[in-house]
């Protein structure tokens, strides 16, 4: 014997909910239902339109057998049709308004049939009864009337409130789901059903409280996790257990990665890079320009050694000699030292027309030149010809077999361990077949050339993490962010002073806080609470247990701060053979005065010396002693007791040498001034005005 059931999933609670980083939740409803013997056919109304159709797991029938699960989501409804929660509350308020017009057409007849009477027809002792009967009959009357019209403005509240849910709810509810299950015998199931809505997100946003104990800041700060939830996908998460993970939840079928094939040929003249197949670097960019590459090894060489990525090409194969290693930046020569420097090295024999150092003979496109390099940068041996092609000592006629450069052409070898020799293989004629072919079957991956240097490219596995809110979470299908707390986090802060008084003569407190908890932070905005008041504003990448971040905590008012600067120029008299110079020598003049009663124990004052891409203009510096023969990362100790300096980073952690930004780290009493100073000079055509400006994309 068949029975059906049907359910209105608003009426049935959300047991929990777990959001992906995809824009996609997993909702598990229960519903507590009676089955019959036989087959029963339950129908569940009011689900998320946005359901997944084909994700919708039912569990829980224990001994009941399930037969059937269909999942369908019909179209919205237009805006002005009710809901079925209206729709249920007018029908009840229809029927009170039919109760009171009862009582009231009630109310009519007991007058109308008073009217009626006279004496001529009853007695006065009857008289006086009626008249008892009917007062109390319109006492009962009124107060019947008074409870219907209060339960009228009662449903009325609620139509309304429920008009307001359906204007602030996002999302629709008209998916259905038609599930059939038989039984042996009567039982309760708790029926789970399991389903994926789209239409909700979460990310990660957090609050950095801090505190300062007599003035000074403390090193504890405490850091509340907190995650942003905007769900519209039509159903109200209501006291549901919340959990938030990092998984991108994909209904997409996923296969495990097949590989193709990959093939090396020359590149075609005019070759498009908008061709078929699949390629195995997903890294690979079709829409930019790809450099060509002499696939093979220099003739007399097996192995192509790397060229440095400061190697300039040379205009028709003219041959430069080796620069050494160790100038340095800022005008002193060091010895063998890595990291050519910018400002005032000087060039030894051969150097370029354009100033930059390079590496022995570097071609016209790059390629590694040997003696007598030719015009396109291939390698040449005596008597190279015009376009690099090799030929053999003493020349041949022009028809001659010349000697081909890279793999072989062979077709029954497929690598080849060295350049060619000899007669044994000739150069390939017009490679249009293969290319045009393999146009059809592969996608052309750039090899990268041998002066761009080593490439590497890497790819992470993604690690997954849910985080689990305590407690009972709500969170209506309104379409707003709603935060909820996920962790409060005790760390310990290393505070520092931090000024850069060329742009903004304030001291900035930076706090450095290293994340011990075992939650892996994701990135987010922080906002920054000093003593319960807002003070800043900024953002994190994502911090593994074990980093850390860094944090301002708004400006020290505290201490004082002063930037003074003046430049002096002297003209060099021009000569028979060289052009007038301006020198122009610069001082900066930093003062910093701490009033506080404690002392600044990490005070790191940033500054920048200007640079030059023109060979023309060279910045020697002069003070801070011993920076200008700095390497990356080592400090100077100058002769103050504890002030030290060292070449600064740029703003993505880069070694800052080649911008010129250095920075003073030093420690001032309570009470006491602090004096840093700098110098350097720039030595210039006095023919030109010199300006100083900030390059596009420097300004912060």
């Amino acid at each position: 014997m068949a029975s059906s059931l049907k359910v209105s999933a608003r009426e049935h609670p959300i047991k929990a909910v777990t959001v992906y980083k995809s824009h996609r939740a997993e909702v598990v409803r229960t519903f507590s239902l009676d089955l019959q013997p036989g087959n029963t056919k339950i129908e569940i109304t009011e689900l998320p339109s946005c359901i997944d159709t084909h994700s919708v797991r039912v569990s829980g029938l224990g001994d009941a057998r399930l037969f059937d699960v269909v999942c369908t989501a019909r179209a919205p409804r237009s805006h002005h049709a009710p809901s079925e929660a209206v729709r249920v509350l007018n029908a009840q308020r229809l029927a009170l308004e039919g109760q009171k017009r009862v009582r009231d057409y009630e109310s009519d007849l007991l007058v109308t049939y008073a009217r009626t009477l006279t004496g001529e027809h009853v007695a006065p002792q009857q008289m006086g009864e009626f008249l008892q009967s009917f007062v109390e009959q319109g006492r009962t009357n009124l107060e019947v009337v008074a409870a219907l019209d209060e339960k009228i403005v009662a449903v009325d509240r609620q139509i309304e409130r429920e008009q307001e849910k359906d204007a602030a709810r996002k999302g629709a509810a008209t998916g259905e789901v038609t599930i059939v299950v038989g039984s042996d015998a009567p039982a309760r199931v708790d029926l789970k059903l399991t389903y994926i809505v789209s239409n909700a997100s979460w990310e990660s946003t957090y609050e950095l409280h801090a505190a300062t104990e007599n003035g000074k800041p403390s090193s504890a700060v405490t850091l509340h996790y907190r995650a942003r939830i905007v769900q519209c996908t039509g159903e109200d998460w209501a006291d549901t257990v919340l959990t938030l993970s990092t998984v991108a939840a994909s209904t997409i079928v996923k296969n495990i990665p097949f590989l193709s094939a990959i093939k090396i040929r020359p590149r075609a003249a005019f070759h498009s890079s908008f061709n078929k197949g699949a390629s195995n670097n997903s890294n690979s960019n079709l829409f930019a320009p790809k450099p060509a590459r002499l696939v093979g090894d220099p003739a007399g060489s097996n192995i192509q050694q790397p060229v440095n990525q400061n190697q300039q090409w040379q205009p028709f194969g003219s041959q430069q000699q080796q620069q050494p290693q160790g100038s340095s930046i800022f005008g002193s020569s060091q010895p063998q030292s890595q990291g050519a420097g910018l400002f005032g090295a000087t060039q030894r024999q051969g150097g370029s027309h354009f100033g930059a150092t390079q590496q022995q003979g570097a071609g016209l496109f790059g390629a590694t030149q040997q003696q007598g390099g030719s015009l396109f940068g291939a390698p040449q041996q005596q008597g190279g010809s015009l376009f690099g092609a090799t030929q053999q000592q003493g020349g041949g006629p022009p028809g001659a077999p010349q000697q081909p450069i890279g793999f072989a052409a062979s077709s029954d070898a497929p690598f080849a361990t060295g350049p060619a020799t000899g007669h044994e293989q000739e150069l390939p004629s017009e490679p249009q077949d293969a290319a045009s072919g393999a146009d059809e079957e592969f996608e052309e991956i750039a090899i990268p050339g041998a002066q761009s240097g080593p490439t590497t490219i890497v790819t992470e596995t993604p690690l997954a993490v849910s985080y689990a809110v305590d407690g009972a979470t709500t969170v209506p299908s309104d379409g707003t962010a709603h935060q909820v707390i996920v962790a409060v986090l005790p760390f310990e802060a290393k505070i520092s002073h931090i000024c850069t008084p060329r742009i903004d003569p304030r001291v900035y407190l930076q706090c450095n806080v290293k994340n011990t908890s075992e939650y892996r932070l994701l990135p987010g905005p922080v906002s920054v609470v000093l003593n319960d008041s807002f003070v800043s504003k900024t953002s994190i990448n994502e911090i593994n247990t074990g980093d850390t971040f860094a944090c301002t905590l708004g400006d020290d008012a505290g201490t004082k701060v002063s930037y003074a600067r003046s430049s002096k120029t002297v003209t060099a008299p021009s000569g028979a053979f060289a052009e007038a110079l301006n020198s122009t020598t610069y001082a900066t003049k930093v003062t910093i005065h701490n009033k506080h009663p404690f002392a600044l124990t990490d005070l790191v004052v940033r500054d920048i010396i200007p640079t030059s891409d023109d060979k023309r203009a060279k910045v020697l510096l002069h003070t801070p002693p011993g920076l200008a023969d700095a390497k990356e990362d080592q400090v100077v100790e100058l002769t103050e007791p504890g002030l030290t300096v060292c070449w600064g980073k740029t703003a993505d952690g880069r070694p800052g040498e080649k911008e010129g930004r250095f920075e003073w780290a030093w420690s001032v009493d309570a009470g006491k001034a602090a004096v840093l100073e700098a110098e350097w000079e720039l030595k210039a055509p006095a023919d030109v005005t010199w300006v100083e400006f900030v390059p596009f994309g420097f300004a912060n």
